[in-house]
């Protein structure tokens, strides 16, 4: 929907006010406030119209995104006295659509950070890009304050707030992800639940190619090819036992990590990824690795949904069972390899900020702030309209209506875009009634990272970054999903380009700041 007349918008809000709400509202420390409940009124002022530019998963007409953003303006009106224009873009159109946007100067009041390198909170900073909004989050952001706390420190830089990363589960891990129909029908679902080396993985894999010539085993988990290893997780070893999970230092391009052991920054594709790398080559030669892997924009659910995979590796959160099987179009089932901890990078990874070519800050982070504790708001957008998209169940998740699917559905994300995932009503799946009180809980007991709290500054070596990002940007998507002749020679092609684009300087300048960090603590 683009902008309505005033009056058919008033006239809306006039019939929402009527309406009982069925937000259910969790806080994990602080009690979460909706604007516009009793005790804090809603702006009496003229009505903000602000534009919002939205990544998902796959392409989406307004003719399915439509009733959607017509739901959520007769809320925004309600609540805040916002009307919004929002924009829907597929990964990879997000990556080249809003950076070219914001450089020609176009209005656009409020973005997504992304692990999309052109669309990420680091690639913003680096150019100057975002507004910061400390006194906008201090006035308006009890929501984002309640929520996120001292993790606003991780979009934060000398004193000012840039970003609000979104609150996810923060008990992760780098998860095997896998049809379950297919494994019951083989009979491996036990042994796909059980296994601890790559080599029981690459088994499966193979009696499930062998048995459904159709699908292409691996399926990539990014648009940069990442098929066995997903950063920032790196499988050296053949025993799960061996597999790495690195700190890469809020560095969202995570091209560095920190070694905890001593405090060393190091260029996160060494000799453990190349490892891995070589386990990648061994599958894609046996045919368990999609061959577009390298090339496609699609990520893996998108092509596990279409029938052409059965499986990827990838980051997953408590609870992703029942998130992947509604993302997948199948039931899935996860074997969990190695734990996360939590991170500075865990909030920068997807998030939302005010770019500079913004005309309403104030009003994007009204938004920001529903977003970060308004389950009404937040359900609808990401789950669609209720009744159209999906119903409440008894014991508060959420389903397909009857008569709706996931493949006829037509509007249906992910719970963890699009802000604070502990207020986003569980979708429905085993267990998932309680799953938000158990993240929370896991959120209190999950380990940090001795780098908590520190984040690279990339903009005293921008340029060589750039440069970086070509030579990566050339080598990895080939590297990662095994579509090279010759691994060693090709590593050896890609260690000697990135080391002639600056790598050892940006190595250096961030082991700088790190033990300044150090220093300072």
């Amino acid at each position: 929907m683009k902008f309505r007349k005033i009056a058919a918008l008033f006239m809306a809000a006039a019939v929402m006010t009527s309406m009982v709400s069925t937000s259910v509202v969790f806080a994990e420390e602080e009690e979460v406030v909706e604007e516009g409940e009793e005790g804090e009124e809603a702006d009496d002022g003229e009505t903000a119209e602000i534009k919002v530019a939205l990544m998902c998963f796959a392409p989406m007409d307004s003719s399915v995104t439509d009733p959607v953003e017509e739901a959520l303006n007769e809320m925004l009106l309600e609540k805040i006295n916002v009307q919004a224009d929002f924009s829907w873009y597929d990964a990879a159109t997000y990556g080249t659509t809003v950076p070219m946007a914001l450089q020609s100067g176009e209005q656009l009041d409020l973005i997504m950070f992304t692990p999309v390198p052109g669309a990420s909170y680091q690639s913003y900073m680096n150019q100057n890009q975002l507004l910061p909004i400390t006194e906008y989050v201090e006035e308006f952001g009890d929501n984002i304050k309640a929520a996120l706390g001292d993790y606003l420190a991780a979009t934060t830089k000398d004193g000012e707030i840039y970003g609000v990363g979104n609150l996810m589960s923060l008990y992760g891990a780098e998860g095997i992800v896998m049809r379950q129909d297919i494994l019951d029908e083989l009979g491996l679902t036990e042994k796909a639940q059980n296994m601890t080396t790559f080599t029981e993985y690459q088994e499966i894999l193979t009696a499930v190619v062998e048995a459904h010539p159709e699908l292409k085993g691996i399926t990539n988990s990014d648009a940069e090819g990442s098929t066995l290893t997903p950063q920032p997780f790196r499988n050296p070893g053949d025993s799960f036992a061996d597999a790495q999970w690195v700190d890469t230092l809020g560095d969202s391009f995570q091209y560095v990590y920190g070694d905890p052991e001593t405090n060393e920054v190091k260029c996160y594709f060494d000799e453990d990824w190349l490892a891995s790398v070589k386990r990648v080559k061994e599958m894609y030669d046996a045919g368990l690795i999609y061959k577009d892997a390298a090339t496609t924009q699609d990520y893996a659910d998108t092509l596990i949904k279409n029938g052409v995979g059965f499986s990827e590796v990838k980051t997953v959160e408590s609870g992703a069972e029942a998130v992947a099987s509604a993302s997948c179009g199948y039931p899935m089932i996860i074997n969990r390899v190695v734990n996360t901890k939590v991170a500075t990078g865990a909030f920068q990874k997807f998030g939302f900020a005010v770019p500079v070519t913004a005309e309403e800050p104030e009003a994007a982070v009204k938004l920001i702030n529903l977003l970060n504790g308004d389950t009404e708001v937040q359900n609808t957008i990401t789950w669609g309209v209720e009744g159209t998209h999906w119903v409440m169940n008894e014991d508060g998740t959420l389903s397909y209506p009857e008569g709706v699917t996931a493949e006829t559905v037509g509007y249906h994300t992910g719970d963890f875009l699009y802000g604070n995932t502990m207020t986003v009503s569980p979708w429905e799946g085993e267990g998932s009634d309680t799953i938000r009180e158990r993240q929370m809980a896991e959120n209190q007991e999950v380990e940090l990272s001795p780098f908590l709290g520190f984040a690279v500054d990339s903009e005293p070596v921008s340029t060589t970054i750039a440069a970086c990002k070509n030579v990566i940007d050339q080598y990895k998507p080939m590297l990662s999903s095994g579509a090279v002749e010759d691994v060693d020679a090709t590593y050896a092609e890609f260690m000697e380009a990135l080391t002639a684009a600056g790598m050892d300087d940006v190595i250096a300048e961030y082991q700088a700041q790190l033990d300044a960090w150090l220093a300072s603590k």
